[in-house]
């Protein structure tokens, strides 16, 4: 069945984004979530925040009370001062680690642990197995950071559970925010694992080239009963706050978050602090281009639109001009640690442009066939 796109009528999200429904009006549904937020009493949720926040301050006694998935991004940034600050808690910070770190990245990071004051445990993956599986992600299933990304969700579940925390705090709900497969809107993160982003993979076939299952254990997803005998409560604090990530940035900066401009302009995007932690993980990013026809830019200008900051015809200017664009430095980062040419990039990304959406010219170049109007 061949891809038919259409981008919504308000921003300038396409339909191919999985799992996006668009309205009869043509408006997608991340647009109307967002007006949603317009109609919610933010005072009662903030409310019912403090209310979850006592049943687990101090239920470790001096120890850690919670939990709090964290790059040490501006999104990390805003919610380690909401739940320190606003709600006193007595955090953990757990944090996945990079092959690779811009400087802005390394400073963030350590200046969320002196700003707040809080412990980050950083879990380190095994670079060996690391390599291996970056390549097989971007072959298998044209997912260059999945191997990364399982971690990132994994591990603060496994590590919390290990530890005995019983609260785990994660930002927004990307689904609902951004859509996606999961349409409710709801505080718990326990369906976390379904949200698409970690695409199920069938482990036996991952198994070759020394790799076996003791090597993948550490990213293997609990299930929502081990969560619940652990009596670990995982939430998005998107449901309790009013979820904005330019608001988030402005917040971050007061304490400290710096943005990206003064050590690398990028090339693909139209602002300078979101992802901004790891060169090579942006990878990823843009692979939706060649598979769903969208990237970086698009889900930046959609945000920028749907918060008023810019015109739908100013963002269709700039997806036209930068959606396309694999930034250098991205590339040359993630080859460089998977250990492949660029060439052998590009062979391999080849094989992953959806011909619904794209055609390729004879020297290669793949040119989409319909641009946002």
């Amino acid at each position: 069945m061949k891809t038919k796109i259409k981008f919504c009528k308000k921003c300038v999200m396409p339909n191919t984004r999985p799992g996006i429904l668009f309205d009869e009006n043509g408006v997608c549904e991340a647009c109307n979530n967002y007006e949603k937020k317009e109609h919610t009493d933010w005072e009662r949720r903030y409310k019912e925040l403090e209310e979850l926040c006592d049943k687990y301050r101090g239920c470790n006694g001096e120890g850690y009370d919670c939990a709090i998935a964290v790059s040490g991004g501006k999104d990390s940034t805003f919610q380690v001062y909401v739940m320190k600050e606003l709600m006193g808690m007595n955090p953990l910070l757990i944090s996945v680690d990079n092959w690779s770190w811009t400087e802005t990245g390394k400073a963030n990071k350590a200046n969320i642990s002196e700003a707040f004051g809080c412990d980050i445990l950083t879990f380190s993956l095994n670079k060996k197995i690391g390599k291996k599986m970056l390549l097989k992600g971007l072959e298998k299933i044209g997912s260059p950071t999945w191997y990364v990304d399982a971690a990132i969700y994994a591990a603060p579940v496994n590590l919390c559970m290990k530890m005995g925390i019983e609260l785990l705090v994660y930002g927004e709900n990307v689904n609902y925010e951004y859509g996606g497969s999961q349409k409710e809107e709801t505080y718990s993160a326990k369906g976390i694992f379904g949200n698409d982003v970690v695409k199920p993979i069938d482990w036996n076939e991952w198994l070759e080239d020394g790799i076996t299952m003791k090597d993948l254990h550490s990213i293997k997803q609990p299930s929502i009963d081990e969560m619940s005998k652990a009596k670990l409560e995982p939430i998005y604090l998107s449901y309790f706050i009013k979820w904005d990530s330019h608001h988030n940035y402005e917040v971050a900066k007061r304490h400290g978050f710096r943005h990206m401009e003064h050590e690398w302009v990028r090339e693909n995007t139209i602002e300078n602090y979101n992802q901004i932690d790891s060169p090579g993980y942006l990878t990823n990013q843009w692979f939706k281009y060649p598979k769903f026809g969208h990237s970086s830019t698009t889900e930046m200008t959609s945000r920028y639109i749907r918060a008023g900051k810019m015109t739908r015809e100013e963002a269709i200017k700039l997806v036209n001009e930068r959606d396309h664009i694999l930034d250098q430095r991205v590339l040359d980062d993630y080859c460089n640690f998977v250990g492949i040419t660029v060439k052998e990039f590009w062979e391999i990304a080849d094989k992953w442009y959806n011909k619904d959406l794209f055609e390729q010219d004879k020297f290669g170049v793949w040119t989409k066939k319909i641009n946002i109007e």
